[in-house]
């Protein structure tokens, strides 16, 4: 695992960072960050103010009420929470983190990740850590699950099991990232299921993935967890879509 956790770097990269400084992963200048950031690219990341809708975790809301967006939807999701917003600097970031195998960023989405834990005492009654699996060909296509690599370093920080076999996904889905809110939930549907209930029965389970966009991914595997006895499911992302 520690292996995979390393920056794709080639020996022609290893020398060059020695004879020049390491520059930033998104602009470019030169920088000293145990990031790859620089001072300006990190300044840039926006974190989502809290107390926010329970559902979406996108809009402000108080006293755990629904957002107006979120009131009249059916959602599985106990509470589903969103570190920051996906643009700009995190937007590139997981976009070279989760298809172009800059797997070093992951430290700097474990900090954020683990301080907006600390922060909203989200290490609270959770009992169980899950990422949202890929299906089998993708996986291999990429080598790892990046949603795995920041599940584990959730449940690092709550001191709780991660569970990456009892929750699967069987079938081949297109990018939700192509298709309307719409499409986004039939070409889901279905495509999540548990292999032994007995590991999530009674239990608080929380699951990670890199971008909460129209939820769709989140509560169908909601959907399926709460189907095998689950207790209650909640949901931390990485970044949220504006």
């Amino acid at each position: 695992m520690a292996k995979i956790l390393e920056k794709p770097v080639s020996v022609l990269k290893n020398i060059l960072d020695v004879i020049l400084p390491p520059v930033c992963y998104v602009c470019g200048i030169s920088c000293s960050s145990k990031y790859g950031l620089c001072d300006g690219c990190l300044g840039k990341i926006r974190r989502i103010p809290q107390p926010s809708c329970p559902a979406c975790g996108r809009h402000p809301a108080e006293n755990g009420l629904l957002c107006g967006e979120c009131a009249s939807k059916k959602y599985y999701i106990e509470r589903a929470w969103s570190c920051c917003y996906y643009e700009n600097v995190i937007k590139e970031c997981v976009h070279l983190f989760k298809y172009n195998g800059y797997l070093g960023l992951v430290d700097i989405f474990n900090d954020i990740m683990t301080a907006f834990i600390a922060e909203n005492g989200i290490d609270k009654n959770i009992d169980l850590v899950i990422p949202v699996p890929l299906f089998g060909t993708k996986k291999r296509e990429r080598t790892y699950n990046h949603s795995e690599v920041l599940a584990r370093a959730v449940a690092k920080r709550l001191a709780v099991p991660v569970d990456t076999k009892n929750l699967r996904k069987i079938k081949w889905t297109q990018s939700q990232s192509e298709l309307t809110k719409e499409k986004r939930m039939r070409n889901i549907k279905e495509a999540f299921v548990a292999v032994d209930n007995n590991a999530f029965f009674g239990k608080n389970v929380l699951i990670v993935d890199d971008v909460y966009t129209t939820g769709a991914t989140v509560n169908e595997c909601a959907r399926v967890l709460l189907k095998a006895k689950a207790n209650k499911v909640f949901s931390i992302t990485l970044a949220r879509g504006i």
